[in-house]
């Protein structure tokens, strides 16, 4: 066989084994998994080495910013080196680089061959023992994304067309491998990504297929909704676990995004298998297919419950905040009206084994909360027993409350010590918190607690049972921590027997009844209360005094005092006013003289002296017991019509 004939016949062999291991490259490409393609590309350039029978193959990528080439894949026979990772292929081999960019294939049969332009390649294989070699630009959708090239180290050889086309098949092949790579692995990132951000947030992923009416889930969004990881998920399974409350206005959202499509934004509590109620933040989007009817919707949902608690303990700080307020801004009223009309009131004064024994009492019960009543004489001095009661409790940093039973209108006596809300009846034009609100952690002081009417019996009755109070016009209940001291100059006993005092009522307030002694049982206490009460006008109206005299205060402890200490106060205050030297001279009420007149007193003069007389003892306190009404016999309003005509008010000048 001829030289010319074997050459053709080798040349044959060759293009036969480089068309077969094409045909093979194809085959083993085809739905080839991402994970297999960077050994399936290596095994394929030393197939590639031995098919062409050259001493090294490559493959490199486009870098990101589309400039320059960097090697990913490379085989080389033993002792050839391969292809080196050039700093720069782009500036070391800038007409290789133009080439490839071009969509061109560059072809180099032997170094000579490069052009002029191609002086900085001569240089850079030179010292790269590449002496021929072809490189075919990786192009996807026209887009060039890398080069794959084979090269002789140690030979020359010609590249003819057959093999450039092949290159380019074999080129085509890596280069859609490649891509779907890419695309996979963009696809995992992308979905690791959203994993992540997803598991960040805490958000749970969901994608509803609407007419197979199958829920994916993310386990995130399956712990969300109370759901087992193999739990088939389906609308049915969705609506069950949301609270019933929620059901309907979710279930109406829902088919108002199937109807137009878009976003469903939603916010609702669903209820898990073991009783736990959570509230979720849902915002989906509903795809329609071409006839308009819903086909899938996709969308996260968010656990919101701890900002949805604590928007709830916001609003509740932000009220109880303004029932402080509120109780602040009418403790500083109540604490002005307070000092007003308590001053002039001394503390308690005395060394009689009566009010030594009323004290010790008082000692023995105010470090505890239990309920007080004084019992008493009108003037005997109970409300100054309860501010001791308060003063030596825990409840001293508290304003101690007072209210007078007797003094208030029984139509309004419920809103007064339970508050009322606006609207509650006609004229409540705002809201208003009670005496027993206002007392929250401190004493309320019930003066004349006889009179409190039946209703309100029971409803005091409850306070103190349960704890807890209903302002007028709300059900809600509102708990206080209040502590009662109550006090009456009747017998609670007998209005109890007679049916005017509920039973239970009784027995509550009457856990350590105290009784203060009349001033007729403590005598020898007189003298320090006058002087007590002397000190006190002294500073008051500027005058000094420096004696008083015996027998004004034998006279004063021979007397019978029924209105007790606060007559006494009044008498002492009277002589005050009519002091014009520092020796001090107080008569007792009866040896008061009528003033002013040459001629026998007229039966008007007699009767204005009388009821001034009994307003001063009663302390100008009209109604109720013991007040000046009932010890002179006559009607409250009977009484104010007297008043009125002998031109007497109710607290004389001082």
């Amino acid at each position: 066989m001829s030289t010319f004939s074997t050459n053709i016949q080798a040349e044959l062999e060759d293009r036969l084994r480089f068309e077969t291991l094409l045909a093979e490259l194809s085959a083993r490409f085809v739905n080839l998994s991402s994970e297999r393609v960077d050994q399936e590309i290596e095994d394929a350039l030393r197939c590639l080495v031995e098919t062409l029978h050259v001493d090294r193959s490559t493959l490199g990528r486009l870098t990101e910013e589309g400039r320059d080439f960097v090697v990913t894949h490379a085989f080389a026979v033993p002792g050839v080196e391969k292809f080196p990772l050039s700093p720069s292929l782009a500036t070391e081999a800038p007409l290789l680089s133009r080439t490839l960019l071009s969509g061109q294939p560059f072809v180099m049969p032997r170094l000579a061959d490069l052009p002029a332009e191609g002086e900085r390649e001569r240089r850079l294989f030179a010292s790269r023992h590449i002496r021929s070699g072809i490189v075919v630009p990786l192009m996807v959708g026209g887009r060039v994304i890398g080069g794959v090239g084979c090269s002789l180290a140690h030979g020359e050889r010609e590249w003819p067309e057959s093999v450039v086309r092949g290159m380019r098949l074999i080129a085509d092949v890596f280069a859609n491998a490649l891509a779907r790579q890419d695309a996979d692995r963009a696809l995992r990132e992308s979905e690791e990504r959203m994993r992540l951000a997803a598991a960040a947030a805490n958000i749970g992923l969901w994608d509803w297929d609407i007419p197979r009416d199958a829920i994916w889930a993310s386990e995130r969004a399956r712990a969300l909704y109370g759901a087992q990881p193999d739990e088939p998920a389906n609308f049915q399974r969705l609506m069950v676990c949301v609270h019933p409350e929620d059901r309907t206005r979710v279930g109406d959202a829902i088919r108002n995004a199937f109807r137009h499509g878009g976003e469903f934004r939603e916010e609702y509590r669903v209820v898990h298998p073991a009783g736990a109620v959570r509230w979720l933040h849902v915002v989906g989007f509903c795809h329609l297919d071409v006839g308009g009817q819903p086909a899938r919707m996709v969308g996260a949902s968010l656990d919101i419950t701890e900002h949805r608690d604590n928007e709830a303990r916001l609003r509740n700080a932000l009220e109880e905040v303004r029932r402080l307020q509120l109780q602040l801004q009418q403790e500083n009223l109540y604490l002005q009206q307070e000092v007003k009309s308590s001053q002039g009131h001394g503390r308690i004064v005395g060394q009689s084994p009566a009010i030594l024994r009323v004290l010790a009492q008082v000692e023995q019960v105010a470090p505890t909360h239990s309920s007080v009543l004084l019992l008493g004489e009108t003037g005997t001095g109970k409300e100054l027993l309860a501010a001791a009661i308060h003063e030596l409790s825990p409840r001293r940093n508290r304003i101690m409350v007072r209210v007078n039973c007797a003094a208030m209108p029984a139509a309004l006596i419920e809103s007064e010590l339970f508050g009322r809300e606006k609207g509650a009846y006609t004229g409540a034009l705002a809201r208003q918190i009670g005496r027993f609100e206002m007392a929250d952690g401190s004493t309320i002081f019930l003066d004349e607690i006889s009179e409190l009417p039946p209703e309100s019996q029971a409803k005091l009755l409850r306070v103190l049972q349960e704890r807890e109070i209903e302002r007028l016009g709300s059900p809600k209940t509102v708990k206080v921590n209040v502590r009662v001291i109550a006090a009456t100059n009747r017998d609670l006993a007998r209005a109890v027997a007679e049916g005017r005092f509920r039973e239970d009522l009784y027995y509550r307030l009457n856990v350590f009844p105290i009784t203060a002694p009349p001033l007729r049982e403590r005598r020898e206490d007189i003298p320090l209360l006058v002087w007590a009460f002397v000190e006190e006008f002294s500073k008051a109206m500027g005058k000094a005094v420096e004696a008083i005299a015996k027998a004004s205060l034998r006279a004063l402890q021979q007397y019978g005092w029924p209105g007790n200490v606060r007559e006494l106060r009044n008498t002492v205050e009277r002589a005050m006013i009519l002091a014009s030297s520092p020796n001090l001279r107080i008569d007792p009420p009866g040896a008061v003289a009528i003033p002013v007149s040459p001629h026998l007193a007229t039966l008007a003069e007699v009767e204005r002296e009388h009821i001034q007389r009994v307003l001063e003892a009663t302390d100008g306190r009209i109604r109720g017991a013991g007040g000046a009404a009932e010890i002179l016999g006559l009607l409250p309003t009977t009484l104010e019509s007297r008043m009125t005509k002998l031109g007497l008010r109710r607290h004389p000048p001082r």
